[in-house]
Formats: C-alpha cells, sequence, structure tokens
C-alpha cells in the first residue's frame, strides 16, 4: 500500500459511522397489502410447467472443510473437471448490527472486495484477517455527511482494470437522495480512490420529489450503467431509472456526467421495476439489461443501450415459462420463516454471445411448494431463449440466487437455502457447458447454518438476503466466486466467501 493510500484508509478509520437507521423497510411496485397477500397464496399457487427443465437437487448435505483459496484454484493447464470442484473457503464481513447484509463482491488479480449493508473489506484471495475494513460512511466521508448509505453493489471492471463501488443514500429532513459511486485509481484495491456524489433527485436536469432505492451496477467497455427503483418521499412507487456513466470522466478522475432513461415499460403496459444491468464481457457494443415483470409472468424483459456518449434504448420481450413470487422458507428450531424476497433478478452476466440471469419462483416437488431458483441463458441479440430451468428440492427451500459463467460457458450459481431441519445456510451448483439443457449439478453445501435466526423488520418480515454476490476472476478464468450469508449463531448472520470451477 502506498503511503498516501495508507494516510487515505487511516484516516477514514477515524471517522465515526452513523446511526441513523437504513430505511430497510423492503419496498415495491405494488400496494405492499396487496403483496402480503400473494406471498401468503406463494403456498398455493400452481403454475403451469412451460418448458423450463425441473429436476430437484440431490447434492450434498454435509459441508465440505475449508480451505485457503491458493490451494484449489483452478489452473488454464488442467482438465476440466466432471463435476463442480470447491474452491476457496473462508470467512468474510462479521455481522454489523444492519439487517439485512446485502452481500456484494468483486474480484480482481489479487484481492476480494466485499461489502454489506454499512462495511466494506478487502481480503487476500486465500483469506484471513481483512487487509483494511471500513464502514460506507467512513468510505464515502469526504463527499457526504449525515446521510443514511445502504445497498452497497460492487464490480471489478476486467476491460479497464478498476474496481467500482457503488451505494445509494438518503435523508429525510432534509430531503435527499444521492447515489455514491467510488472508482480506484489503478487495478489496486489498497491504492487510491475516488469519490462522486450523483443526485438522484433529478431525471437528467429536471428536478423531482424521488430518492433512489434497491441500485444495481453494470458494466461494459465503455460505461457503468446505474438503475434503482424511485419513490415518492412519503409515497409510493413511481418508476424505474437508468443511469448510463461513460467511464472516461471519472476512470481520468474528472466529472462524471451522466444520462437518464426513466418511466420505462415492460411490454404489457407495467411500469418496470428493478431493473438489473449486466456485466459485459467482451466488447458486444451494446449493454443488455434485464427485469422480470412483476409480481408473476411467463416473459423477460429485454433491454439495449447502444452508444453511451448520447444513448439509445431499445426494448424486446422474451418469453419463458411462468413464475410466481416464492414462499417464505422454513427454518429448523422454530415457526418464524426467513423472508424470501420476490421475483427480482438481482445479479445479470452476458458473455460468450449469452445473458444469463436467475431469481427465486415457487415450485412444488412433492411435498408442497417450495421457493426455486429459475435460471435462463437468452441469445441477446436474438431475443431469443436457449434454456432454462427451475431447481430446488422438497426438502428445502433456494432462494437469492446469483449466477455467472465461465471464460468456457460453464456456469456457478449461488443461492441461501433453509428447510424445517436445516438453518439458514449456503449452497452452490453449477453446469459445465456441455451439460444437457435445462441441467444443473447436485448442489454443494458452503456453509451450514449454526442456529435460529429472527431478525424483523419495521413490516414485521424475518429479513434475509437482500441478494448475494458472485464474481469472475479475472486471473484465474474458470473461477467463479461467491459470498452470500448464514445463520452463524441465534438471531446473527455471518458471511461466507467461496470459489468454485469445472
Amino acid at each position: 500500500m502506498s503511503p498516501s493510500a495508507e494516510a487515505q484508509f487511516a484516516a477514514l478509520a477515524a471517522i465515526p459511522e452513523a446511526r441513523e437507521p437504513r430505511p430497510y423497510k423492503t419496498r415495491y411496485p405494488i400496494p405492499e397489502p396487496e403483496f402480503i397477500k400473494l406471498k401468503e397464496r406463494a403456498h398455493k399457487v400452481k403454475l403451469a410447467r412451460g418448458k423450463a427443465t425441473a429436476a430437484p437437487d440431490t447434492g450434498r448435505k454435509a459441508e465440505l472443510p475449508a480451505t485457503a483459496g491458493a490451494l484449489r484454484m483452478a489452473d488454464a493447464a488442467m482438465e476440466p473437471a466432471p463435476a463442480l470442484v470447491a474452491g476457496a473457503s473462508f470467512a468474510g464481513i462479521a455481522a454489523t448490527g444492519w439487517l439485512p447484509p446485502d452481500c456484494t463482491m468483486a474480484v480482481g488479480p489479487t484481492h476480494v472486495l466485499l461489502s454489506v449493508n454499512s462495511s466494506v473489506a478487502i481480503y487476500p484471495k486465500a483469506g484471513g484477517a481483512a487487509l483494511i475494513q471500513r464502514t460506507l460512511t467512513q468510505w464515502f466521508s469526504n463527499v457526504v455527511q449525515g446521510l443514511t448509505i445502504f445497498d452497497p453493489k460492487a464490480l471489478y471492471d476486467q476491460h479497464a482494470g478498476r474496481w467500482v463501488l457503488l451505494a445509494v443514500a438518503f435523508t429525510q429532513n432534509p430531503r435527499r437522495s444521492v447515489f455514491l459511486l467510488s472508482v480506484s485509481a489503478t487495478s489496486d484495491p489498497l491504492g487510491q480512490w475516488r469519490n462522486y456524489v450523483l443526485n438522484a433527485m433529478v431525471d437528467g436536469a429536471t428536478a423531482t420529489n424521488n430518492w433512489a432505492d434497491y441500485p444495481a451496477l453494470g458494466v461494459d467497455n465503455q460505461a457503468l450503467y446505474l438503475t434503482a427503483n424511485m419513490f415518492a418521499f412519503g409515497g409510493d412507487f413511481q418508476y424505474a431509472k437508468i443511469r448510463v456513466v461513460p467511464k472516461s470522466g471519472p476512470y481520468a478522475g474528472n466529472a462524471a456526467p451522466f444520462f437518464d432513461f426513466v418511466k420505462m415499460k415492460n411490454p404489457d403496459n407495467t411500469l418496470s421495476f428493478a431493473i438489473q444491468p449486466c456485466h459485459i464481457f467482451g466488447a458486444p457494443q451494446v449493454e443488455y439489461l434485464v427485469n422480470t415483470p412483476f409480481p408473476q409472468g411467463k416473459a423477460l424483459t429485454l433491454w439495449r443501450i447502444t452508444n453511451p456518449a448520447a444513448p439509445v434504448l431499445t426494448q424486446a420481450q422474451v418469453p419463458i415459462s411462468a413464475y410466481s413470487l416464492p414462499p417464505n422458507a422454513d427454518q429448523s428450531g422454530g415457526p418464524l420463516p426467513l423472508n424470501t424476497g420476490d421475483v427480482r433478478i438481482q445479479h445479470a452476466v452476458f458473455r460468450g454471445d449469452s445473458l444469463w440471469a436467475a431469481f427465486s419462483t415457487t415450485r412444488n416437488w412433492g411435498a408442497g411448494n417450495r421457493a426455486s431458483v429459475h435460471w435462463v441463458q437468452l441469445r441477446a441479440a436474438a431475443n431469443a431463449l436457449v434454456q432454462e430451468g427451475v431447481y430446488g428440492t422438497r426438502d428445502a427451500h433456494y432462494f437469492y440466487p446469483a449466477l455467472c459463467p465461465d471464460n468456457n460457458g460453464n456456469l456457478v450459481m449461488v443461492f441461501s437455502r433453509s428447510g424445517s431441519s436445516e438453518f439458514g445456510s449456503i449452497g452452490h451448483t453449477g453446469r459445465r457447458s456441455t451439460d444437457p439443457p435445462g441441467f444443473l449439478q447436485p448442489s454443494i453445501l458452503l456453509k451450514a447454518g449454526t442456529a435460529h435466526y429472527q431478525a424483523l423488520d419495521g413490516g414485521g418480515r424475518n429479513r434475509w438476503g437482500d441478494y448475494n454476490g458472485v464474481a469472475a476472476d479475472p486471473a484465474s478464468p474458470r473461477v467463479i466466486w461467491v459470498y452470500s450469508e448464514y445463520a452463524a449463531a441465534a438471531n446473527t448472520w455471518g458471511t461466507w466467501v467461496g470459489s468454485a470451477f469445472f
């Protein structure tokens, strides 16, 4: 670490953490009483099977031994393994007192960056103690004070060798809502970072009375793509926003001009919600974004942005099998289920001419409906579905999926899991590019929960999630990293990092 960077991080450590709670009550594009009724019905709803392959998971329930990251890294010279191989396995950020953790990650040549609600930490790939750890309040203290910062998202931009961290922040009095963008000056996450504040209460140059929630972050070789759900202060969902930020400004340490798209609608004329931009590999000269019409449907909405200097947005519809809200997840040790969220896509990747995404749904595996994972591969340029599948088991609920393909078209996916005989845990699975369409391999238990978990939000929901992290390794292109939460102790979440490869 350079002396200037060391001084920067040391100064951040002296900033006290804000105690104002985040707006942790989940918000939806429909009235909350309607959403609650739909969640209650999720245990009973019957979906038309459609084309999605649905084979129950027969994976391991025993946890594999933890290993240092360097011991089981994939090597480009290795022959493809017949099944998913677990690699690194180590503890991530411990409980911060905020809920839920919102696990996100970025992986570079030699480091892993982890973030949860209220904290950021940088680790060596071998795991162990964090090299640095700061709260989000400390991290952004040179550009904002007095705001509640939440919902972090992170990525490593392999196009430019930069680390990117995004969060949103707001305050009720006075009313203020911003995107907070942090970009590393080099490929070294322990070096200098540059922070930016982007006003979320403007649509382009037009002032609004709306604040940004649930941001998402994507990247291609030309720009960063920020999205958020916009809510009126003290009111309901208004619309989704896409903000295009050409990289030429912030990556050079200059201003970060942007262009906004707002009020997008799905082909059925409903307002789009939780639009997820892709992490683009290669240079297709188009940024793809995708969303699931809410709260159920039989199609995805696919978006394209071209020419980010003067962006153009277009839309298409891709039919898929029916999906619906997942039921909440039973857990061992008591009747209070874990909240499984809804059907929004929380991570999307474009690699090798395909767009990959996943979300939670419901499926009856023979013992009543269970939260399950619906995953898709799209041929984005043709607006076409290549394959899809629903993955789960009669013995547990699978929810909050995040997936990423490797450089050979093999896939790794992480998800949360729990059941009547299982505490909140972390599982991961995958598929080889040569596996049958719609097939995912038996899962591996990355980290088992150890206790009953109760952490109620302002709406009485037992919060879990709201999302998990996944990232490709730029130094070992066959390795995919994952990051998720588990029940580490009674009513206490912990986080765990893993990697896997074929």
